[in-house]
């Protein structure tokens, strides 16, 4: 299918999504759609859709899942998960698996140039996280769901020399790698199901390590990747990072650890993750929608720069 095509079907959607101060649109029945804006009181809001019936929403399926070489059958792959042309992550299941039989979600990534004050950062702890990129350190970005963990991300990514080697692999392309005079992006299948030419994480980890990575970005860990993701730093790796759902750092090698469990891998993670990771960086999202950097912890040294927004160690920050 052309992009013109895609285009052109996209259309009912895209005139909620296409706005710079929307966050996500969400459904969980045909013609009904749910918007979130940003820096409004009241941030949530329905609409009616009536183009966006389940025959159509059938069709934008189809046709996603078809450019990017995935599948998708309301019976037997009733799930697309992939980004729209525009960058914005969507995610749709159909079918029995849904109370509605739809539950749709469109995380937007519009144009928004966000800086570290933005996320509550004084020059002091910017300093401190820019010191760390530069000397490669081993990140992970730590958060709940919708908390700003991939912008973040792509905000250090921002802050990387342009010649540095840096791949990234991830099962839906949101990590921004084209800056990167060197770098390369590797999407890997989220199940055996899905993407025609994919690979496995298995196999993308084998040829990440065939490949002279200088630096490798992993997306948001999952059962999929979390054990593939630690044994890249087993191999000496620098210049590592990621993304994890965790409440609070502590906790981010508990998920990791639950992660391995499920995939029925056998690794203690918290031993190893004490051993290779340096920095936790932790981002909340409060009830009005700003999202802020509240912790950053040395998980070598168990010692917290920074907890509940305040700068517990100014000799060390410095």
């Amino acid at each position: 299918m052309s992009d013109i095509l895609l285009e052109q079907l996209l259309k009912p959607l895209a005139e909620f999504y296409d706005h710079a101060d929307v966050v996500e649109v969400r459904m969980s029945e045909p013609q009904k759609i749910i918007i979130e804006r940003r820096n409004l009181e009241n941030r949530t809001g329905e609409q009616d859709a009536p183009r966006l019936t389940h025959f159509q929403l059938v069709k934008i399926c189809r046709a996603l899942a078809y450019s990017k070489g995935l599948r998708f059958s309301e019976d037997e792959h009733p799930k697309v998960s992939t980004t729209l042309p525009d960058g914005h992550r969507f995610e749709c299941l159909m079918g029995a698996a849904s109370s509605g039989h739809l539950s749709l979600s469109i995380r937007c990534k519009h144009p928004h140039k966000i800086s570290f004050a933005n996320m509550g950062l004084d020059d002091e702890m910017v300093d401190f996280i820019l010191n760390a990129l530069e000397r490669q350190a081993n990140i992970v970005i730590s958060g709940g769901t919708n908390t700003g963990k991939t912008t973040l991300l792509n905000k250090l990514l921002s802050h990387l020399p342009q010649e540095r080697r840096v791949v990234s692999v991830e099962d839906t392309p949101e990590l921004e790698v084209d800056r990167f005079r060197d770098g390369v992006a590797l999407f890997a299948a989220r199940d055996a199901s899905q993407g025609i030419g994919l690979q496995s994480w298995q196999q993308l980890y084998e040829h990440m390590m065939r490949i002279s990575p200088e630096s490798i970005i992993f997306g948001e860990i999952s059962t999929q990747n979390a054990f593939n993701a630690l044994n890249v730093l087993n191999t000496g790796a620098r210049g590592w990072m990621c993304s994890v759902h965790a409440d609070r750092p502590e906790m981010v090698s508990a998920r990791f650890q639950a992660n391995i469990d499920a995939s029925g891998e056998k690794l203690d993670a918290d031993y190893f993750m004490r051993q290779m990771v340096d920095l936790v960086i932790h981002i909340t999202r409060d009830l009005s929608g700003k999202r802020s950097i509240t912790d950053i912890w040395e998980m070598k040294n168990d010692t917290y720069v920074m907890r509940n927004g305040e700068i517990l160690d100014r000799e060390m920050a410095a």
